[in-house]
């Protein structure tokens, strides 16, 4: 539980995201019974993760957040406990010396903490929407364990729960039809296989029955794809093994991006070649230390693992799908654990007389193994860290659209980020990142599904203000326009990028056309040709932070190059600071506004204490020659500049 919970604790205060935004909808849509009937317009019949979803939702009136996480994280701990406690019962009878950890306290130890640990697995984990991948580890796991019980014991209870927890299995996620050939690696890599292989393969024939009973029923199910399979090209193959391979070797594959970087080698030889040398070490410190029959049961079960991805699933998918490698982590964790520990056999047999030779080595051995722990959790916090500052921004957007829907206005986000990325990927081939907002899940369901209220709300993408950071990230984009959202009574918010996070700020909101109060001023272009309407004006101080907030009215079609000024002078009419650019946080040009619009632009300056005036104009940002200022009364404001007091 302390394991899981410092590395991915965090995830209890995420939002909803992803594929949350399209599964849970489902949950609202069907009824339990039709969950089991129908995948409707989702592409994966999978309805034991919709099963507990809905007891959620039944018990709670509403998708809950920090439960749906909360199960995840319980989900990944029991995991972890059964990971270790099936590595000491599997390689119980496997000591290599006398005296080598006869309970399979150290191994079940180290496997679990490799497995709860293993780096891959920082998208599923903290992703309400995978939970079908920690659900049909879960089935396994308990599917072999029960059956383990059942070898050992001899009584046919555990055998009938074994088989039920194997039935349930690929109603979880297809990779539950590998229960009988996860098994056949586990009895074949056994002392007894030979003596008993007739018995061996009656258990393998009738623990791969249960598959072949979810067959028929996945393959009838309504869903958004068929039930064809196609077996991908030999390219396809070779790249999706590949990733498996660099997640099964991470303790020496973690350093393919900096040698991809460095040497400049391509992605796919650098994992290929660091994973085949993992791989060989790993082999070799096997065989030197006398590793037995059970040393390949972690080979095969990888293996076995990732088959179902490797034929079937696009490149594509899976370098962007980490969370397809948490059954094949089961097999990593033990094949390292069994290094490890081989590793240590090894030097205790080689030095058996010396202690003062002997624990030294055995020290950097578990030192090499503590280093490569500490990697992984800090691999993990950084991928958590981008969760944080995406779950944040979420939630701002998910309280503002709250608010400003309830006053009757809809939410408008300029700039809101979808996914993040590491400026720089820690392993040669996948993008490390993190997605929140995917392009086919409505925008308004960002916020329906954490709240359960209808929402109103319009993501734009405006390139023009969007700032470099040292990490990569994608902007979303709704269908509507600004002339669209010009037309209705919206707020405007604009996402402020910097190191410590993202944050929105109001921009300004679309208002209704003016009444037959005069404005405040007239902007006219130097030919005389165009007008632009200043409705009103307020400068508010709040402490250091200096709000000007202008309402703007057009009538005609402004010029491409016109923009606004904003100054603030001292007493002496020195200038102490400005914020000029286009309105709405740079994101709505007067070029752009239809005829007619009218809208508030709201800016914020930082100030010191003082006293001062903010001066407010229009200028061509090519020629610097501001238009022309004038009263109501139309007479000229100097310097074609509308002093506003500051409040």
């Amino acid at each position: 539980m302390v394991i899981t919970l410092l590395a991915y604790g965090t995830a209890l205060r995420l939002p909803l995201f992803f594929d949350d935004l399209v599964h849970l909808p489902f949950v609202d849509k069907y009824s339990l019974v039709e969950m089991w009937q129908t995948a409707g317009s989702l592409a994966y019949y999978r309805p034991l993760p919709f099963t507990v979803w809905d007891i959620m939702y039944t018990a709670l009136g509403r998708h809950d957040p920090l439960l749906q996480h909360g199960f995840n994280l319980l989900l990944h701990m029991v995991n972890g406990i059964l990971v270790g406690w099936l590595a000491g019962q599997l390689w119980s009878k496997f000591a290599l010396f006398k005296g080598q950890d006869p309970s399979g306290w150290l191994r079940s130890f180290l496997s679990a903490t490799l497995f709860l640990l293993f780096p891959f697995s920082y998208q599923a984990v903290p992703w309400v929407g995978s939970l079908a991948h920690l659900f049909v580890t879960f089935l396994v796991l308990l599917s072999l364990a029960t059956y383990w019980q059942y070898r050992q014991s001899g009584r046919k209870v555990w055998g009938a729960l074994s088989l039920v927890f194997a039935f349930l299995a690929p109603f979880a996620h297809e990779n539950g039809i590998l229960v009988g050939p996860l098994l056949a690696a586990i009895l074949f890599t056994g002392q007894d296989w030979r003596d008993r292989l007739m018995r061996n393969l009656g258990h393998i024939l009738l623990w791969s029955l249960p598959a072949l009973l979810w067959l028929p029923i996945w393959w009838f199910a309504p869903k958004a794809v068929d039930g064809s399979i196609g077996i991908r090209n030999g390219e396809t193959m070779f790249q999706n093994s590949a990733y498996f391979l660099q997640g099964a070797t991470y303790p020496l594959t973690w350093l393919g991006g900096w040698v991809r970087s460095r040497l400049g080698i391509n992605d796919m030889t650098v994992t290929v070649v660091l994973g085949m040398i993992a791989l060989a070490g790993a082999a070799l410190i096997q065989w030197l230390g006398r590793a037995t029959r059970r040393s390949l049961l972690p080979w095969l079960w990888v293996f076995i693992a990732a088959i179902p991805a490797i034929l079937f699933l696009s490149f594509d998918y899976v370098i962007n799908g980490p969370r397809l490698l948490m059954l094949a982590s089961v097999g990593a964790a033990w094949l390292w654990t069994d290094v490890a520990l081989v590793a240590i056999g090894w030097i205790h047999i080689a030095d058996r007389r010396s202690l003062n030779r002997r624990w030294p080595r055995m020290a950097l051995v578990l030192a090499i193994f503590g280093v490569l722990l500490l990697q992984n959790y800090i691999f993990i916090k950084n991928r958590m860290s981008l969760h944080e500052i995406l779950g944040q921004t979420q939630q701002q957007a998910i309280s503002l659209t709250t608010a400003t829907n309830a006053a009757g206005r809809k939410a408008v986000f300029v700039n809101l980020p979808t996914w993040l990325a590491p400026g720089t990927t820690t392993y040669a081939l996948g993008h490390e990142g993190v997605q929140f907002l995917p392009n086919y899940a409505p925008p308004e369901t960002l916020v329906s599904v954490n709240t359960g209220l209808p929402a109103e709300l319009v993501i734009i993408r405006y390139e023009a203000i969007r700032p470099e950071m040292p990490y990569h990230y994608g902007l979303g984009s709704s269908t509507a326009d600004w002339p669209e959202i010009a037309e209705t009574r919206s707020d405007v918010f604009v996402a402020d990028y910097d190191l410590a996070g993202i944050t929105f700020r109001p921009a300004g909101a679309f208002l209704p056309p003016p009444t037959s109060d005069e404005p405040l001023a007239f902007f006219s272009d130097p030919m005389g040709s165009e007008r632009i309407e200043l409705l009103s004006a307020k400068a508010i101080r709040d402490k250091n932070d200096l709000q000007v907030n202008l309402t703007w009215h057009v009538e005609g079609q402004a010029p491409d190059q016109v923009t606004v000024f904003v100054h603030v002078i001292d007493e002496q009419g020195r200038l102490i600071s400005q914020l000029d650019g286009d309105p709405l946080g740079g994101s709505f040009p007067l070029s752009q506004w239809p005829p007619g619009t009218s809208a508030e632009d709201r800016r914020v300056i930082t100030l010191e204490d003082g006293s001062e005036t903010v001066l407010i104009g229009l200028y061509d940002r090519l020629s610097g020659e501001r238009w022309l200022a004038l009263s109501t009364e139309e007479d000229s404001w100097p310097e074609d500049a509308v002093p506003i007091p500051v409040e």
